[in-house]
């Protein structure tokens, strides 16, 4: 979380040295895509969350830009409206992000004389984010990663994962220009992460029986909750909860800028 907060106040640092310095705000939606997620592109509808934050940007003349931003949305997944209800899995998380972007302008503010009314630009960066995941138990929401559902700490698995995280935004978006300083951006960005604990599910191959005894019954009926204890005697005890590939997440937004510099 410092590592957050010191990233962002760099990057804002930065951009009020420069000549042409935009700051402002932005609104969206944002999704979660994972071992959770719908398997039908039209689903990911369900699970479109709000997300809000502050912009802060350099805008030169030419044909690049630099942008920082502090987003802050909620994001959540459950197999009861997804691809696998009978496994019965659910997770949120709210989501704090860091991010430095270079934007690249396809169209110079004086290719024809004047400022075009509308610029598509493309954009990529590097973002740090933090999430704690939490699932539904009983008549509240308990932090998972702390339970170690994926048999985090037992012998031969891996180490609690972090809940702060580097990710990669790219995206594109459309640049409108209202005024003398002030601009309206519609953008749609997807993040490449560098972890499957996103929903706090992977593709590692478990054992019910060494989670329960090591863990708790509460371990394990988070990370295997439609099973009880008592069917895992007459079951496999081996099993996965979900696949290899690492967790996303995709935004789309418009933002609100007014130049601060004369």
């Amino acid at each position: 979380m410092r590592f957050l907060l010191i990233s962002t106040l760099l990057a804002c640092a930065t951009l009020m040295q420069a000549q042409d310095f935009e700051g402002g705000i932005y609104f969206g939606g944002i999704v979660y895509s994972g071992d959770l997620s719908p398997k039908i592109l039209p689903r990911y509808t369900r699970f479109v969350e709000p997300a809000g934050g502050v912009v802060f940007r350099y805008r030169g003349r030419g044909v690049l830009g630099l942008r920082g931003s502090l987003t802050y949305g909620n994001l959540s997944g459950d197999d009861a409206r997804s691809a696998y209800p009978d496994r019965k899995l659910s997770f949120q998380t709210n989501l704090l992000e860091a991010a430095v972007v270079g934007e690249w302008y396809l169209i110079p503010d004086n290719f024809l004389g004047d400022s075009p009314l509308i610029t598509p630009y493309l954009f990529g960066g590097v973002a740090v984010f933090h999430f704690d995941p939490e699932a539904q138990y009983e008549s509240g929401y308990l932090a998972l990663q702390p339970i170690g559902t994926e048999g985090q700490g037992l012998k031969d698995f891996e180490r609690p994962y972090s809940r702060t995280q580097v990710a990669i935004p790219v995206g594109a978006g459309l640049r409108l220009i209202l005024s003398k300083r002030g601009s309206l951006s519609l953008e749609l960005s997807a993040r490449k992460l560098f972890t499957d604990y996103l929903d706090d599910v992977t593709g590692v191959t478990l054992d019910y029986n060494q989670i329960y005894e090591e863990k708790g019954e509460l371990a394990a009926r988070l990370s295997r909750p439609n099973i009880s204890p008592e069917e895992a005697e007459y079951i496999s005890n081996l099993y996965r909860r979900g696949g290899d590939w690492f967790d996303a997440y995709l935004s789309l937004g418009v933002s609100y800028t007014y130049r601060l510099s004369r």
